[in-house]
């Protein structure tokens, strides 16, 4: 009996973390921006949402899915007075490390763009390239929860965004 159950339990945790099962995925996130001193901007508080649409990679260096990633900050003070909120979109490649363990860590690399309800002191909307990884720990196939930071950098109008979430998976 003990061998069937660890057999079951090894089962289990070795399909947990398979990222092939599932096709698309939907993230939750809530975040915290620490914005550039370029910028002008302070830092602060905000939420994103995440499509991911799964990969089954032949390869080690081939991403193992794509994000399109929606973040957004909440109406935050600038140094030099007035507020604004911003808006970012972008697009990622992820690759997450091949493991038997709940416990997966991953990388991603990206392009976006971001917008400012108010132009203020000199910060502009314009594009930024991303960098950035994180670890997702799954609860079960289809649920997980994840915390990530990545390095968004767009000239002066840079930040390091971090986050938490939950992920739920579908699509088999």
């Amino acid at each position: 009996m003990k061998k069937i159950l660890l057999s079951l339990l090894t089962i289990g945790a070795l399909e947990a973390a398979d990222h092939n099962l599932y096709q698309h995925s939907v993230e939750a996130v809530a975040s915290y921006s620490f914005n550039s001193d370029d910028m002008m901007l302070k830092d602060g508080s905000g939420w994103g949402l995440r499509y991911n649409y799964n990969l089954s990679p032949l390869e080690a260096w081939m991403p193992g899915a794509y994000q399109f990633s929606f973040d957004y900050q909440f109406k935050q003070d600038y140094v030099g007075g007035g507020s604004s909120a911003l808006y970012r979109w972008g697009v990622n490649a992820l690759w997450y490390a091949d493991n038997p363990s709940p416990l997966t860590p991953f990388a991603l690399l990206g392009v976006g763009a971001q917008f400012f309800s108010d132009n203020l002191h000199g910060a502009d909307d314009g594009f930024f390239a991303t960098v950035g990884g994180g670890v997702e720990y799954q609860l079960r196939g289809d649920f997980s929860i994840f915390g990530e930071a990545k390095y968004l950098y767009g000239g002066d109008e840079s930040g390091f965004l971090t986050g938490v979430g939950i992920k739920y998976s579908f699509g088999q």
